[in-house]
């Protein structure tokens, strides 16, 4: 396994109202470190140039790292929540949560399609339709970084479900049953009813009659 990215905590006193945008103006990131079998949160800050580009680089929800805290001990975590400002998109709260060998935890993990450019209902004018993420129990060790999904095989109308999926190493907690793929018919043609078509024909008879009277 590689090395765990380290992220630095520093430590961070309430100040009382204005605190935190004097934070967020300074550079930093409000943040909490939670987790099993710590007796209390610990609350601090970090930089918030490097959380971003952190964030950037990855799908940050499978993303083990090694948090460095205030008391100078380290941590491996993920990042549980990541809070933004509806307006500017801006990083307004980070949630760190503990990991600890052997013992599981539940994360959502990125689906990645393969063979786009194979699957035969594609190449009929088939419209992929795909879950972009799924939940699943695993080991702190065993987080995968993406479930990938073949659809290289797909008819148009045919998919593939939680339950076709290779669940090696984690659990999937989704219903067996959900769609993960499909290969649909473009939603302008199914519109096209078989009752639409025989309205034309009437009208086009009605015409015809008019005339010949």
């Amino acid at each position: 396994m590689s090395e765990l990215v380290t992220i630095v905590m520093e430590p961070r006193v309430k100040e009382g109202k204005g605190a935190v945008g004097r934070l967020r103006k300074a550079g930093f990131t409000p943040c909490v470190f939670y987790g099993p079998e710590l007796p209390e949160p610990v609350v601090g800050k970090i930089d918030t140039t490097r959380i971003t580009r952190l964030l950037e680089s990855g799908h940050w929800e499978t993303m083990r790292l090694t948090l460095k805290l205030p008391s100078g001990s380290e941590e491996m975590c993920i990042i549980r929540e990541v809070q933004r400002n509806p307006l500017t998109g801006g990083i307004v709260h980070i949630d760190f949560m503990r990991l600890l060998k052997g013992r599981k935890i539940t994360v959502n993990v990125p689906i990645r399609i393969h063979g786009k450019e194979a699957c035969p209902g594609i190449k009929d004018g088939g419209v992929l339709e795909n879950l972009h993420e799924i939940e699943i129990e695993t080991l702190p060790m065993d987080i995968p970084e993406s479930i990938d999904v073949d659809i290289s095989g797909l008819a148009l109308g045919e998919m593939i479900h939680v339950g076709d999926l290779d669940a090696g190493g984690f659990t999937l907690l989704a219903d067996p049953e959900e769609v993960v793929a499909i290969v649909a018919t473009p939603r302008a043609v199914a519109e096209e009813t078989p009752g639409e078509e025989k309205e034309v024909e009437v009208l086009a008879k009605g015409k015809g009659t008019k005339a010949e009277e």
